[in-house]
């Protein structure tokens, strides 16, 4: 009997076509075509040409709406700061009525120390001077402190003059002397301290 021919093992498919017709190596892809497509530029609209109307309309009202936006932003932060002090203010001042109204009680308890008669008993008198201490801690736990007077420049926001003396000792305007103690709730005057001013001494002729 007659030998076959030989024929090989491996069949190779026949190479595949690239795109358009043409033959193809195997694993490579061909990028023309998505790269002409990519290549293709984005139409914008350029200086000069007409605008859309309904685009300018709507652009124009995005405008506005933020710029009303913004405007809404900034009063609402601004009555944010103010509601924050006004309850901080009334969270400070509550009480200002009330201490108004027992500023005289503490005058005549310190009035009483101060003419207090001779001989008299003084356990009695340590107690009553005690009871003026806890007055005093009380009044200054609700934020009230004491003018300085004595010594300082005359401040009409602060001190009122009821009585003036004349003398070279001491430069004009200077305090001479607290006659009724004046306080200050937080950063607010109270009351101001009634004091004694000093003046010059008029010139004789």
């Amino acid at each position: 009997m007659g030998k076959k021919p030989s024929m090989s093992s491996k069949h190779e498919p026949p190479d595949p076509m690239a795109p358009g017709g043409a033959p193809g190596r195997p694993g490579v892809t061909d990028t023309r075509a998505s790269s002409a497509t990519e290549s293709e530029p984005v139409r914008q609209a350029q200086p000069g040409q007409p605008v859309d109307p309904e685009l300018q309309a709507a652009r124009d009202e995005a405008l506005a709406t933020f710029g009303r936006y913004q405007r809404l932003a900034a009063d609402f932060e601004n009555y944010k700061r103010r509601t924050r002090q006004d309850l901080t203010d009334r969270t400070q001042f509550a009480n200002e009525e009330l201490l108004r109204k027992l500023l005289p009680l503490r005058d005549n308890l310190q009035r009483a120390l101060e003419h207090a008669p001779e001989g008299i008993d003084r356990n009695w008198f340590e107690g009553i001077k005690l009871v003026v201490r806890q007055f005093d801690d009380v009044l200054q736990g609700q934020g009230l402190s004491t003018i300085p007077a004595v010594g300082e420049k005359f401040d009409p926001a602060q001190h009122e003059a009821i009585a003036s003396e004349e003398t070279d000792e001491h430069e004009e305007g200077t305090i001479l002397e607290e006659m009724q103690p004046g306080y200050r709730l937080h950063n607010r005057v109270l009351r101001p301290t009634l004091v004694k001013v000093a003046h010059p001494r008029a010139l004789k002729s």
